[in-house]
């Protein structure tokens, strides 16, 4: 079981999970504009039962018991963002893990699905804030299930944006690991952000892919980005050739697709 962590750990994780089967190809996986919401990464620490390994060997319940009523649920409701019908996707969570989907809000309830971060999510428009260290819970629907997930884990996607021009010259390097590290490194010049990668890397027709959730303190309404990149390989390393920042919201979108 692992948990968001330092870039230097996270690029190692993504070493092992490389061409791993659940992380499916894409010409570009970063989500389309109108996808949605988060919670700050200075907020808790998540429990060790949010997020797990993907090879965990405990299923989630086959048969989930009758969801607990409006009246039941712990914790304060919470009217408006995000409201029903936001579309949600999963961040922070590593390429080779999975983020719970619960019966109710919080960690007592039994995990009723088991979602890989590429999970598309939308909200019902049903929150509880639960207070302190447990945090804001979500109501979500993730294909035919519907369950509950804590908003530290989810994010509004705004605006998608081509940075390529912001790496220039365009960074080289000998590893896949070496070539996130850089580009992470040239996005976030305070280097006090922590970066995920949720997606590969992968290579393909000579091609490296990676996506990286880059999550910075200190804003409210900003969580960070989501970092498409793509390189050419050869026989001496990686040369990057794309950028695409996609940003992650965690109050919601204005018009102009910036985070509101």
């Amino acid at each position: 079981m692992q948990r968001a962590r330092a870039l230097t750990a996270a690029t190692a994780a993504a070493l092992l999970c490389a061409l791993v089967g659940s992380c499916d190809l894409a010409t570009d996986p970063s989500p389309d504009p109108s996808t949605t919401t988060a919670e700050p990464p200075s907020d808790p620490a998540p429990t060790e039962d949010e997020v797990e390994d993907a090879d965990a060997t405990e299923d989630p319940t086959e048969t989930p018991p009758t969801p607990p009523a409006e009246e039941d649920l712990p914790g304060t409701a919470l009217d408006g963002y995000p409201e029903a019908g936001t579309r949600l996707l999963i961040v922070g969570v590593e390429a080779q893990e999975i983020l719970n989907l619960r019966l109710g809000p919080g960690i007592d309830f039994d995990s009723i699905a088991r979602l890989p971060p590429d999970s598309p999510l939308t909200a019902t428009g049903r929150n509880r804030d639960l207070g302190g260290s447990a945090g804001i819970w979500f109501q979500v629907r993730a294909g035919d299930d519907v369950g509950w997930v804590i908003s530290r884990f989810v994010a509004e996607p705004g605006a998608v944006r081509d940075v390529t021009d912001r790496f220039d010259p365009p960074p080289t390097a000998e590893t896949r690991g070496d070539m996130i590290d850089a580009v992470v490194q040239e996005w976030d010049q305070t280097g006090t952000a922590t970066a995920i990668v949720v997606f590969g890397p992968i290579v393909v027709d000579e091609s490296l892919q990676a996506r990286v959730d880059v999550l910075a303190p200190g804003d409210d309404s900003v969580l960070g980005a989501r970092l498409f990149l793509v390189a050419d390989a050869d026989d001496d390393g990686f040369t990057l050739t794309r950028v695409t920042a996609t940003q992650l919201c965690a109050r919601g979108v204005a018009g102009t697709g910036d985070c509101a």
